[in-house]
This record gives structure tokens, C-alpha cells and sequence, in this order.
């Protein structure tokens, strides 16, 4: 058990230490907030009841007052979703994985080391980042919103579902990068789909909605969305392409050879 829990913090140090990791937090806990104050302001200017026929920029009205600010959280979903990929793949970097083994032997232990480092990592980032951006909005709305701290039930259940919807996708991501040994492949799978291709595949075909960014979406969708919020279902579907994708790279990682080129 003392050397499971070690080999945890030296993943999460080796998480903590790589730039990657500190890219992501630039972009995903300072610019998102931003992003999402600089919205709040200009919808203070505008007034919440603002419609596309009072204010043409609008494309469509204003959700209510508990979901302003989810808009910008599908900001930080790609960030995330490059995050896991990257750290899915740099395992096979730079000889990095044979020096892990080194100081573990155990595969297993090392794989869910990685997982339960990464879900660590994840969650701090995605609470943080989503509470940061959904308070900031309601701090630039002033008097309009609700107070920034406490929010409101319905803000809260939203903030929950997001922070499960980018947990998921990264680990997701991180899983394919670790059976494919590259990049690549998580984001010509997820990013595309990110980017809005997700959702035109779940309204133009049946099968379309078991994406998993689709699926996903179906946790944080508003009002003012297309698509119908459905956590349950969503929860599920994301849930069952995790445990697949992990259950596939796990047999991969302590089946395969790591010596050659990698």
C-alpha cells in the first residue's frame, strides 16, 4: 500500500512539474474567467431580457439567470481534452515509461497510479476553473446576478455535471493516448467533435448522441440549447466509452513490449 500511494505522488509530481500542465492552467483558469466576465459585462449593458430583436448581435435571447456563464465553460473543455491526450502519450516519450518501471515494477500498480493521478489533477482543475468562471459572471453582473459565492441550487447542480463532463473527456483522452502511444489520435477523435461536430452528428444521426462529447453535452446542456438535458444518459454513455477505453489500454500496457522505438 506505501508504495501504491508513492508511486501516486510521483505521478502527480511528474503531472505538476510538466509544462503542459501549467499551460493548461493559463488557459483554462485565467482566460476562461475572463472570457466569461468580459460576457457578464456586456450582458449588464444589455440587460438579461435582452432578445435578438431588441439587440441584433444577439443570435438568440439570454438563458436564465442560473445558467449565465456555462457559454464559456466549453472553452476549457479542449484545453482538456489536448491535456489528456498529451499526458496519455508522453509516457512513450523520451524513455519515460522504462524509468517509471524502474522504480515500479508493477504495471498494474502503475496504470491506475496514472488514472487516480490524472482524476486528481482533473478534478482540482475542473472545480476550480468552472466555480472560478460561473462566480466571476455573477460578480460582473453586479445587482443582476446572484451573489457570486453562494450561487444558486440550479448553478450548482450545473457547475457538478460540467466538472464531471471535462473530468471524463480527459481521461478519456488520456486512455486513447496511451493505447495509440500518440497524440494524434485522441485529438483527430475528440477535438472535431469538441467543435461542435459532436452535436450536428446527434441531430443528423440516430447513433450520433453515443459520441462521447455529445454524450457529454447532454450533461451540460441549458435552456437555450438545441439538444435536451439528459445527465443520466449522458453520465452513462461517457462513462461506458471510459471504462472501455481504459479497460483496452490497461490490457495493452501490461501485455505490450515498452523497449524499441518509442
Amino acid at each position: 500500500m506505501k508504495t501504491f500511494s508513492r508511486t501516486i505522488r510521483f505521478e502527480l509530481i511528474k503531472i505538476c512539474s510538466s509544462r503542459v500542465w501549467w499551460v493548461i492552467c493559463a488557459l483554462v483558469v485565467v482566460i476562461q474567467p475572463l472570457l466569461a466576465l468580459i460576457s457578464a459585462k456586456s450582458f449588464a449593458e444589455m440587460g438579461l431580457d435582452a432578445t435578438p430583436e431588441t439587440h441584433p448581435e444577439l443570435a438568440v435571447a439570454l438563458p436564465p439567470l442560473d445558467y449565465l456563464g456555462f457559454d464559456a465553460v466549453l472553452f476549457g473543455l479542449l484545453p482538456m481534452v489536448v491535456f489528456g491526450g498529451i499526458l496519455g502519450a508522453s509516457e512513450y516519450k523520451h524513455h519515460i515509461l522504462r524509468t517509471t518501471l524502474l522504480c515500479q515494477s508493477s504495471r498494474i500498480k502503475v496504470f491506475c497510479a496514472k488514472v487516480l493521478a490524472l482524476l486528481i489533477c482533473s478534478t482540482l482543475i475542473s472545480f476550480l476553473t468552472i466555480f472560478a468562471t460561473i462566480s466571476i459572471t455573477h460578480f460582473g453582473l453586479g445587482e443582476l446576478g446572484l451573489h457570486p459565492f453562494y450561487l444558486s441550487t440550479i448553478a450548482w447542480q450545473f457547475i457538478g455535471f460540467s466538472v464531471l463532463d471535462w473530468i471524463l473527456l480527459t481521461i478519456l483522452s488520456f486512455g486513447i493516448g496511451m493505447l495509440f502511444r500518440n497524440a494524434i489520435v485522441p485529438l483527430v477523435f475528440l477535438v472535431p467533435q469538441v467543435y461542435n461536430l459532436g452535436n450536428y452528428l446527434a441531430q443528423k444521426w440516430g447513433w450520433g448522441e453515443y459520441l462521447p462529447v455529445a454524450a457529454g453535452n447532454l450533461l451540460i446542456a441549458i435552456p437555450t440549447d438545441p439538444i435536451e438535458h439528459d445527465p443520466l444518459k449522458g453520465s452513462i454513455v461517457l462513462l461506458i466509452w471510459v471504462i472501455l477505453t481504459l479497460i483496452t489500454s490497461y490490457y495493452a500496457f501490461i501485455r505490450n513490449d515498452v523497449g524499441g522505438k518509442y
